[in-house]
């Protein structure tokens, strides 16, 4: 079977295509957070139609939102893209069967395969307005996250800040932090002993572990929104520290 995807602009390329109907797996929207508070403002924000860009620093829950307005939202077809893997736009459209796309064309005939199949699209990790500017179809809903503010035309930029003191955010760190394998655990109650920021060497020291598996369990934390990454340091919210300094 074959098919001509034409973008808006009027770009337009014959494109040996399988015609795929669903999703592929490695472009569905992982699965919310299943701990999630706060955020009412944020998510009440979070426009359908036109582009939302949800900026801030890394660990602060950009992404977990993101993915707790789309599960809110729960229709149409969805599609993640990790701007921050390698070659994302390729390899999706790989995934859909669209080969032999030459580079210069793949970000038009993403935005009219955007177009075409309706998806509301998350851009995870983007780094720029230059890496996001070309991926925007002429209609839709987009939800972008990245630690930049982007300025990008007509989009509305939320800036997500790090939760404030909530009634419910002692059960929620409680509920992550006994989801957390032990090196994690580990380091979560003994850097939080460590006053203001910190990096890896001196995480490193405090647990006397190896620094190569103690950057794997930052990230790991970081992820998780246990730790807020700040350039090549890390720090803990002060809620979270004051929780973290409960455990033994």
């Amino acid at each position: 079977m074959s098919d001509v995807l034409t973008d808006t602009t009027g770009t337009a390329g014959a494109i040996r295509y399988r015609g795929r109907t669903g999703v592929p797996p490695q472009f569905r929207p992982p699965r919310a957070p299943g701990h999630f508070v706060g955020r009412g403002d944020e998510l009440a924000r979070i426009r359908t139609g036109g582009v939302t860009v949800l900026s801030g620093p890394g660990g602060v829950g950009k992404t977990a939102l993101a993915l707790k307005w789309l599960q809110d939202r729960g229709s149409g077809d969805q599609l993640y893209v990790d701007l921050a893997a390698r070659e994302p736009v390729a390899e999706l459209l790989r995934s859909f069967g669209l080969i032999e796309v030459p580079a210069g064309d793949r970000a038009a005939v993403f935005r009219s395969l955007a177009v075409r199949r309706q998806f509301t699209l998350l851009l995870d990790n983007a780094d720029s307005a230059e890496q996001v500017t070309p991926l925007l179809p002429a209609s839709g809903t987009v939800v972008v996250t990245t630690r930049k503010k982007l300025n990008l035309d007509q989009a509305l930029e939320i800036a997500v800040e790090p939760l404030a003191d909530d009634p419910l955010l002692g059960a929620l760190l409680d509920l992550s932090y006994v989801e957390l394998p032990e090196r994690q655990a580990r380091l979560y109650r003994l850097c939080a002993w460590q006053p203001g920021a910190f990096d890896v060497p001196v995480a490193a020291a405090i647990a006397g572990e190896c620094v190569c598996d103690v950057e794997d369990a930052l990230d790991d934390l970081v992820e998780k929104s246990l730790l807020t990454e700040v350039g090549d340091a890390f720090r803990f919210h002060e809620l979270v520290r004051a929780h973290a300094r409960t455990k033994r």
